[in-house]
C-alpha cells in the first residue's frame, strides 16, 4: 500500500501540471508538459545522488531495508525492484560493486 502511495505521489506533480495547463493551452501541450514534469523527478533524484554521494548511500540503505521487508512478505517482484533501486543508488554514489 505504501508503494502505491509513493507511485501516486510521484505522478501527482505531472497530473497537476497537465490539469492546470489544459484550460489555456489544450490537452496535447498539457499532457506533454505533465509527462515532462513526471519524467524529470527521477532524473533529478539520480542527478542529486551523483552530486551528493551520501544521498545515494541513504537511498540505497532505505531501498535495501524495503527489499528485505518485501522479501519477508513474499512479494518477490516488488523486492527485486527495490534491489535494483539500491544498485542504481550505489552506482550513482560511486560505490564499487
Amino acid at each position: 500500500m505504501l508503494f502505491l502511495a509513493l507511485c501516486l505521489a510521484g505522478l501527482a506533480p505531472g497530473a497537476a501540471t497537465a490539469w492546470l495547463l489544459h484550460q489555456r493551452h489544450g490537452w496535447l501541450p498539457a499532457v506533454l508538459a505533465g509527462l515532462g514534469v513526471t519524467a524529470s523527478l527521477p532524473c533529478l533524484l539520480v542527478a542529486a545522488m551523483v552530486v551528493a554521494p551520501p544521498l545515494g548511500i541513504l537511498v540505497a540503505i532505505g531501498s535495501t531495508v524495503a527489499a528485505l521487508r518485501a522479501y519477508d512478505a513474499g512479494r518477490i517482484w516488488i523486492a527485486t525492484t527495490w534491489v535494483a533501486t539500491a544498485l542504481v543508488a550505489l552506482a550513482c554514489a560511486g560505490v564499487a560493486l
